[in-house]
């Protein structure tokens, strides 16, 4: 008896250790099986897990240091991201992919941010989609919105208010912002552009 229970136990072990292709969790380290990575499928109220690779689906929330998949919560947080984020609110530091949730926030994304309220702290390359649109650094794409705000953008601006503090494109809009345009007055309405 103790020969089957010392072999089960490194089975247990030895299968920890491998890639999960499930895992079922009701609250962060509260799952079965507890292992660093999943490659293939994880589902629970809260889930947390170092590497996914595949689909995480928390009814609560969802976190993972590195994900290549989707990700579906009412909160995802994510430190790498490659793939999508569904939920209320998005969270990732650096993303390639889309974020679509009432509120999607990055550090660094290169994609599409479909929501309420779109952030991005550093820098954005892709397409911002909501009714605020912010991005604190530089970006590159488009964005489309209410309320558009970047420190340096290259591409459109399309919105009821764009404002950017340098420019290369178009914004179009009710009010059109470009602060640094010594050439030019930095305030139109419905057109403005910086080359």
């Amino acid at each position: 008896m103790k020969k089957v229970v010392l072999g089960a136990a490194v089975l247990m072990g030895t299968a920890s250790a491998q890639a999960q292709v499930f895992k079922l969790s009701l609250w962060d380290k509260i799952c079965v099986p507890n292992g660093d990575y999943t490659g293939g499928f994880e589902l629970g109220f809260g889930t947390q897990t170092k590497a996914v690779d595949g689909l995480q689906l928390g009814i609560i929330y969802t976190q993972t240091d590195k994900l290549q998949g989707v990700q579906i919560g009412l909160i995802n947080s994510t430190k790498e991201e490659t793939g999508v984020q569904f939920g209320l609110v998005n969270v990732t530091e650096n993303g390639i992919g889309i974020q679509d949730g009432l509120v999607n926030v990055a550090d660094n994304f290169k994609g599409e941010q479909y929501g309420c309220i779109n952030w991005t702290s550093e820098d954005l390359i892709g397409l911002q989609f909501g009714l605020l649109d912010v991005i604190k650094g530089s970006g590159k794409g488009a964005q489309i919105g209410i309320i558009n705000y970047s420190k340096d953008f290259k591409g459109l601006q399309l919105g009821v208010v764009n404002w950017t503090e340098t420019m290369n494109g178009v914004q179009v809009g009710l009010i059109n912002v470009i602060e640094n345009k010594p050439n030019f007055l930095p305030v139109f309405i419905i057109f403005n552009f910086g080359f």
